[in-house]
C-alpha cells in the first residue's frame, strides 16, 4: 500500500535498549509519516481484506490520527500504528510529532527530532525502518536517563515522556467522531 512503518515510542527504546520487546509492556508502537499514510488502509481494515482488525481510530488524519489493530485471531500485541506529521514553525520544518487523545477529548502531541535517513534492524526476525541516530531519539523521548527501567504500571501514556505536550480538546461532539471503538 505504499506505506513504510517505523518503530517508535516504547517499542523503538526496546530495540535499542535491550535488543527486544521491552517485556512487561502490553503493545507495540510503529508509525508511519503522514505523507506516506494510504487512507484507504483504514477502509480495508473495516470492510476485513487484511490481516489485522481494527480496534480503535483515534484522531483526525490531517493532524492526529493513531490506529490500533491486531492480527486476525489474536488480540495480543496490539499494535498501535501512528501517524507522524511534520511540525513547521515560520514556515520551517522543525520537528515531527506523532499524537494521543484521551478518553476526555484531550490531545497529545509527542514531539520528535527531524528524522535523518533510515537504517533498517531487525526485531524478532521482522525488518523494520529505524533512525540512524537512535540515542538523538531516545534521550529526547525519555531524557537522560533512557537506559533505566521503569514498569510499565508506572509509565503514563500523557505525561511520563519527556516528549508530551498537549495541544488541544475535541468537544464532545468532535469526540463522537474522533475516538471510535470497534468490536472484533
Amino acid at each position: 500500500m505504499g506505506m513504510y512503518p517505523f518503530l517508535n515510542g516504547g517499542t523503538f527504546l526496546g530495540w535499542y535498549r535491550e535488543c527486544t520487546v521491552i517485556p512487561h509492556t502490553k503493545d507495540m508502537d510503529i508509525a508511519v509519516f503522514e505523507e506516506n499514510y494510504n487512507p484507504e488502509y483504514t477502509e480495508k481494515l473495516l470492510r476485513g481484506e487484511t490481516s489485522f482488525i481494527l480496534h480503535r481510530m483515534l484522531g483526525k488524519l490531517d493532524d492526529s490520527l493513531e490506529l490500533t489493530v491486531s492480527m486476525k485471531g489474536t488480540r495480543v500485541p496490539p499494535i498501535d500504528l501512528f501517524l507522524m506529521y511534520d511540525g513547521v514553525q515560520n514556515r520551517t520544518l522543525t520537528y515531527h510529532y506523532v499524537s494521543g487523545v484521551g478518553g476526555d477529548g484531550t490531545k497529545y502531541r509527542y514531539t520528535y527530532p527531524i528524522y535523518d535517513p533510515w537504517c533498517a534492524a531487525s526485531l524478532h526476525d521482522h525488518i523494520f525502518w529505524v533512525s540512524c541516530s537512535p540515542m538523538k531519539q531516545v534521550k529526547h523521548e525519555y531524557g537522560p536517563l533512557w537506559y533505566l527501567d521503569h514498569p510499565s504500571y508506572r509509565y503514563n501514556w500523557n505525561s511520563s515522556g519527556k516528549n508530551v505536550r498537549i495541544a488541544g480538546k475535541f468537544s464532545k461532539k468532535e469526540l463522537k467522531l474522533y475516538y471510535l471503538t470497534f468490536s472484533g
